[in-house]
Formats: C-alpha cells, structure tokens, sequence
C-alpha cells in the first residue's frame, strides 16, 4: 500500500541512526575495527529495515527498486559492517551493481556514505565491467526472438487469453510508453484528477504536475499524448493499488507465458523511431532528458505541431497493429 506523502514527511529517523550520522559527520572515531556501534548493527531486526524501507519510500524510490534494494541490503550489510567489500568483487555484474546500489543507499540511511566511498575506492569497485556496449550490441544485432514483430506478437497472443480488464493494461502501457508501475498511477490519476492531469487541448497527461508520483531520483515521466481511445481505455480500466502480481499470475501462471510486460515500453519507442520519430522526442515521452549540449541549448522543436501531425497518426497506426 502506498504511503500518503504528508505523513511520510513527517518521519524522523530513529535516535540511534541519528546519533550516529550525527557522531560521524562530527569526526568521533569508530571503534579500532573500524565496525559500527552496537547501536545500529543490522542482525534481524525488523524495525530497522521497515525504517530503511520508509526512507526509501521518502527518496522517491519505485517500489520495485524499494523490493530489490532491501532485498541485496539484507544480504550484502556485512559489507558495511565488517567493513570488508571483498567478497564483492566474487560477484556476477548484474548482481555486483544491485548490492552496490542497495548499500550505498544503506549506507546514506546510517550516516556511512563516506565510508562506502572509501571501501569503493580501496576495493577499485566499479559499477559495470565496461561490457555494456557490448551486451547493447548483442542485444541490437542478435535478435533472440526480440524484435519488433515478435514483442508485438507477444503482446496480441497474451491480449488474446486475458480479460479486458488485463488486456487494456498492455494496451495502455503500450500506446503511453510508460513503465508499469507509472502506467497504473497514470490510469489512477485519469480516474481521480481529471482536470489537473488531463490537457485536453493540447492532448497530452501531464505527468509532471505530479512530481512525487512520477519525477523520481533516476526514473522519471513527464507527459504522455492521448486519442480518446486511450483515454477511454483507462476509463473502462478498474481502480487497483497493482496491476503487475495479478497480469503475471494471469500471464506466466495460469497460462504459461513468459511475463514480458517490459515489451510495451520496448514496443513504442522501437515503433516510434521506425517511424521517423527522433530520438529526442522519444526519450521525451519515456522520461528522459538527455544533457547533450544540443538537447539543452539548441534543441527547441515545435512540440504541438510533432504531437498533432506526427505522433497522433504513428498512434493510430501502432494500436491498429496491437488490436487486429
């Protein structure tokens, strides 16, 4: 269940996490093994990772990344507490990256970013083994049943087995290009605060006027463009706290395919670009501002008129595809 944020606001840390984050930024020492007091030892205690989770619910994380963050904190706080990242290093990439993004941010909750910062650097961490341009290659290049027709022909053949309710989730996701869990506060918000969410004129959701919903620290939605069937696709869509449990028990469970929501999103940007949408655009409407020199200064397209003349006829087209 999502917290309301006017009570989150009002959360203090425990006194024990205080008063270390307050010993530490005044310079006490740490006893001689450099190990944390007894005060905020980690072991099984419940309540100190319900207070990790509630600080991550503060900083905006999704809840995905709040499940996964926990999740490799549990596992790798030894790190921090023996003050050892040797056993880091043994690690798969992948799974290198999650522990080290869960125990930086463990480490900020306790008041120990310095000494993460530290065991980064003595240890030569790094957050990816410099093969990504490579997987993205293999990924391009090496279709592995991924392209475009098949992740459409996923999304028809699972639309096929589900109920409308389910299947106008996939259709929404699609046509909006949204992540899931910004899709269903997308079709919440449509529902609830038509008027500050919806621009009928000029035909976009704004999801930036709601920005402890969707601008996060690395994730974020700014505007989707809307037909009346899109709109009216989230109408007839009922209110729910999640989608995603129930489509993958639908989908993957009682039916036997893979769950590949993450499709959608794939979908629309690929569609988009074969298109002749540009890139920028498209990063627009996903929620990505890129810090090129050109975006930020000299990029300065006429947005309405792209909307209007160039992306509502590819929407058109990209839901004729999904619903034949």
């Amino acid at each position: 269940m999502v917290r309301n944020d006017n009570n989150l606001s009002k959360y203090t840390l425990n006194d024990k996490y205080s008063e270390h984050n307050q010993n530490e930024s005044s310079g006490c020492k740490r006893d001689e093994k450099d190990t944390l007091p007894n005060s905020v030892r980690f072991s099984n205690d419940d309540k100190f990772w319900n207070d990790f989770k509630i600080y991550l619910i503060n900083e905006k994380h999704s809840q995905s990344s709040i499940r996964d963050k926990i999740s490799y904190a549990r596992r790798f706080y030894h790190v921090l507490e023996k003050n050892d990242a040797s056993s880091l290093s043994l690690l798969t990439t992948d799974v290198k990256s999650h522990a080290m993004k869960a125990l930086a941010a463990l480490s900020k909750f306790i008041g120990m970013y310095d000494s993460w910062l530290t065991l980064i650097k003595k240890y030569n961490l790094k957050w990816s083994n410099g093969s990504g341009s490579l997987a993205t290659f293999k990924t391009i290049f090496e279709d592995n049943g991924k392209d475009l027709k098949s992740m459409i022909d996923w999304i028809k053949k699972v639309s096929a087995i589900l109920p409308d309710e389910y299947k106008n989730i996939l259709l929404f996701n699609t046509l909006t290009g949204l992540r899931p869990d910004e899709a269903q506060k997308s079709i919440w918000l449509i529902k609830t605060k038509e008027k500050e969410y919806i621009d009928k004129e000029r035909g976009i959701l704004k999801h930036y006027q709601f920005p402890s919903i969707f601008l996060r620290q690395t994730k974020n939605a700014y505007v989707s463009v809307f037909n009346d069937q899109i709109l009216e696709i989230a109408k007839r869509t009922p209110k729910r706290e999640s989608y995603y449990n129930s489509l993958r028990k639908k989908i993957a469970i009682k039916n036997g395919y893979d769950m590949n929501m993450y499709y959608c999103r794939k979908v629309f940007a690929t569609y988009f670009r074969n298109k002749g949408i540009e890139p920028e655009i498209i990063d627009l409407l996903q929620g990505r501002i890129s810090s090129s020199v050109f975006v930020n200064h000299y990029y300065r397209p006429d947005i309405n008129e792209i909307i209007t003349k160039r992306i509502r006829p590819v929407l058109d087209e990209l839901r004729n595809d999904l619903i034949q």
